[in-house]
């Protein structure tokens, strides 16, 4: 995929890589001797940060490490995010994987403002109401109020990229105990209860090594896909890339009761769900663009953005059965991000 200039900042158009090409692409396809664990492999990718592109290559590498500890062989792929998002990769990723059949999961995407709501009931109609508020406040009133206060995982310097990253992992939380929970609690979705543990993982954190920032504000940026059905096309140059926004979620870590948390995360990702926010924020980047702002300014606006908040959060929902990658079962799949500044969770 290559970006080229159009009428309102570029679009992507499809390349076909030659074969010379092709081949330097996958000259790095071993990685070093030496990764069998764990540590050794968030070592190698965080090497992997600061490494520079070559320009006349595509924007990703393969790697393949073979002969971890427990005997199995992992294939880690390089992505520039300049490429795609989460959304369009998963969908490579199910092109490129043996026949999987399956359930997928379907990305639920922010909606822009229709005529298809009908009648409300008077929750519903406050939850719109509560959606175009913050459609209008946080992105022409709150991005001129102060980011959050300094505290230990906030990026120090937001007008200077980070030239290194740190990557480590936990052992995977088992989706069966997530549901176990969602089922208990009336309307709880399983983002709620992931974003609810991220809340509470986080004001143990500040508990344990920094008290204060309990009291103070403590936000994170959440990518919010912007397409609409059907718009998940790999083959598709339109729909291809990225087709993101994003909305702001802040928590709650002066709250001790678990309930209590779990009540004020939700509400907030409720109205995110129903508010034209992204696509006002879309518009806004896409409005910029079309205006011909130097680039500087808006790396500069960009960086800022990343610099007022503690952490960015994602995630993507993968095959939910076994599936299989050149005739071997695959059972495990980890997806790592990495922006510039602060954390990424």
């Amino acid at each position: 995929v290559e970006s080229v200039p159009g009428p309102l900042g570029c679009n992507s158009v499809y390349v076909e890589l030659d074969r010379k090409t092709m081949e330097a692409s996958l000259a790095r396809v071993s990685a070093p001797a030496g990764l069998t664990t764990e540590a050794d492999l968030n070592r190698f990718v965080s090497g992997l940060y600061g490494q520079t592109w070559d320009p006349a290559l595509p924007l990703w590498r393969a790697y393949v490490i073979n002969h971890l500890e427990d005997g199995r062989s992992l294939l880690m792929m390089k992505i520039d995010h300049a490429m795609a998002d989460g959304v369009a990769l998963l969908d490579v990723l199910y092109h490129i994987i043996d026949s999987y059949d399956g359930p997928v999961i379907e990305m639920k995407s922010a909606r822009s403002p229709s005529a298809d709501s009908g009648c409300f009931d008077c929750d519903s109609c406050l939850l719109h109401l509560q959606g175009w508020w913050r459609a209008i406040w946080k992105p022409f009133i709150g991005e001129l109020l102060p980011g959050d206060p300094p505290n230990r995982l906030k990026f120090k310097d937001a007008k200077v990229a980070g030239r290194t990253k740190a990557v480590a992992s936990t052992p995977g939380i088992d989706l069966e105990e997530i549901k176990a929970i969602k089922s208990k609690i009336r309307g709880a979705t399983v983002n709620d209860v992931l974003m609810t543990l991220m809340c509470l993982t986080l004001r143990k954190y500040f508990q344990r090594y920094e008290p204060s920032t309990l009291k103070q504000s403590v936000t994170a940026t959440i990518p919010v896909s912007v397409r609409r059905e059907g718009e998940e096309d790999i083959f598709n140059p339109m729909f291809f890339g990225n087709n993101f926004s994003q909305a702001q979620i802040s928590f709650p870590l002066e709250v001790e009761d678990p309930m209590e948390a779990f009540r004020r995360v939700k509400s907030q990702i409720d109205v995110i769900k129903v508010s034209p926010e992204p696509h006002l924020r879309l518009g806004l980047i896409s409005c910029l663009t079309s205006c011909a702002v130097p680039q500087s300014l808006l790396a500069s606006a960009m960086m800022d953005q990343f610099g007022r908040v503690t952490a960015t959060l994602s995630n993507v929902i993968g095959p939910l059965r076994e599936v299989q990658f050149l005739g071997q079962a695959v059972d495990d799949l980890s997806f790592y991000a990495m922006v510039p500044l602060g954390l990424y969770l």
